[in-house]
């Protein structure tokens, strides 16, 4: 494990653990209904070794307080002093277990249509998608998500993207 890899790992699970001290009245983190969220972070790509800034924008929908549908923009950062930009669309199913009153474990899976872009050329495809993560309910309205997500075989290799998120339940 890198140093930079530890730093990222140990800033998520600081800030997901500071989270989890906020009070909230027995809310439950995966509320059924839909949602938008931002996230931001880190990303390396494996072939290029290289870690960039991420981000994503997402909606959803909690069809229960277990099973989730969500679909978002992924933006995979760009690499090679600027030269080369990764990103795409996530289609993905999210299944969450309850920790406590306000605080959720979560998988994901599903599929990522990406492109891979030059000033010359771009490539494109679709692949799959997988990540783990804790979602904490703040408010009503508001939770907070750390996670690690890895997108398979993006031009070849993968990506892995670690983020913090903030999510506005309606």
């Amino acid at each position: 494990m890198t140093m930079t890899t530890s730093l990222k790992s140990c800033a998520l699970f600081l800030s997901l653990g500071l989270a989890t001290m906020i009070p909230v009245n027995a809310a439950q983190a995966a509320q059924p209904g839909p949602y938008i969220g931002i996230g931001a972070g880190s990303a390396h790509d494996d072939i290029l070794n290289e870690d960039e800034s991420a981000f994503k924008f997402y909606g959803g929908v909690n069809l229960t307080p277990h099973i989730g549908l969500e679909l978002g923009y992924v933006d995979l950062g760009s690499y090679v002093n600027g030269v080369l930009t990764q990103d795409g669309i996530s289609y993905e199913l999210i299944g969450y277990i309850p920790v406590s009153g306000n605080i959720d474990l979560y998988g994901r899976a599903g599929f990522f249509d990406w492109e891979v872009a030059t000033a010359f050329a771009s490539n494109t495809g679709t692949d799959t998608t997988f990540g783990v993560g804790i979602q904490a309910q703040l408010a009503h309205h508001l939770s907070l998500r750390g996670e690690y997500q890895s997108f398979l075989d993006v031009d070849g290799g993968d990506v892995d993207l670690y983020t913090a998120s903030l999510n506005l339940h309606f």
